[in-house]
């Protein structure tokens, strides 16, 4: 799973008080009990799990993203924000450590690419799609 910015609990009781609505007004509308909800807010330690199910309904009644409500890393897209997998999270710091960075938009689209239905599974497979996608785009430039 990818990593956080801010625990669950923080970015849900922030992402709540935001939206400038209770406890009550978000388990209705998510179909959870206020005390889980409750519960979900004050758990620092992430030892509560919720289901995807459960996150999918309360990031709905938030009017939000899974990857927003999750605290996940994102890039923006003319659809909204897209979440970076994992091993492409790993592949940005790698080119980073070389003194290389990818630019936003590569990242996006890096995100966004998928092969029958799959995406690379890890930082050395998004780099060599980099790699060929970046000779693929000189050759045209030239």
């Amino acid at each position: 799973m990818s990593e956080r910015l801010m625990p669950l609990a923080e970015c849900l009781r922030k992402l709540r008080e935001k939206k400038g609505l209770s406890l009550d007004d978000v388990a209705r509308k998510a179909g959870i009990s206020k005390t889980y909800l409750w519960e979900l807010e004050r758990d620092t330690g992430e030892a509560k799990k919720p289901s995807a199910d459960v996150l999918l309904r309360i990031a709905n009644a938030l009017s939000t993203t899974l990857a927003e409500l999750l605290s996940l890393p994102t890039v923006q897209s003319a659809g909204g924000p897209i979440e970076l997998p994992l091993s492409l999270q790993e592949f940005r710091q790698q080119m980073e450590a070389m003194g290389q960075s990818l630019a936003e938009d590569d990242l996006r689209d890096l995100a966004t690419m998928k092969f029958r239905g799959a995406q690379p599974d890890s930082a050395n497979e998004w780099h060599q799609l980099y790699l060929l996608l970046d000779r693929s785009i000189r050759r045209r430039d030239v």
